[in-house]
């Protein structure tokens, strides 16, 4: 029995190190893809939020925020879509969005049609978050609002 009492020391030891290795990974790849998505999140928000408020203001102020007839028009046509896709949608798409990344990354392969269907799909969030910029810019009643996620874009 002697034997077997550092053997089973050692044993622990080596259980609570790999206890101790996972917890550690774990952390930072938690802190890593928080960092990421936080900033995607932030951007959705902003898409789904001023598209909504801007939908439901009565036809007088969105005059007023928005000069150009077609430019309100470009807006109510993004809140249907926008709203369409629920937060559960949005962290697939996300969630696929970094793997086609990694896909990439690893290896360049030929696009297929499929391949372009499913990135657009997967880009749909930056591709709304682009089109709402794009509206914010021509539009100075609402530009000061959404700067601080302007220039985050820009880095």
């Amino acid at each position: 029995m002697y034997h077997m009492e550092p053997l089973t020391k050692v044993y622990m030891g080596y259980r609570d190190g790999i206890s101790a290795g996972k917890e550690a990974s774990a952390q930072e790849g938690f802190n890593i893809g928080f960092k990421q998505s936080a900033s995607s999140g932030y951007k959705w928000g902003i898409v789904r939020g001023i598209t909504s408020a801007f939908v439901n203001l009565p036809d007088q102020f969105k005059e007023k925020l928005v000069k150009k007839l077609e430019d309100r028009c470009t807006f109510q046509s993004l809140y249907k879509p926008v709203q369409e896709i629920s937060t559960d949608d949005a962290l697939r798409m996300y969630h696929f969005q970094l793997q086609q990344e990694n896909k990439q990354s690893h290896q360049r392969s030929k696009a297929t049609v499929s391949s372009a269907i499913e990135d657009f799909d997967c880009n749909k969030l930056d591709f709304f978050f682009k089109e709402l910029m794009l509206l914010v810019s021509e539009s100075s009643e609402i530009k000061a609002s959404v700067d601080v996620v302007k220039g985050e874009e820009e880095e």
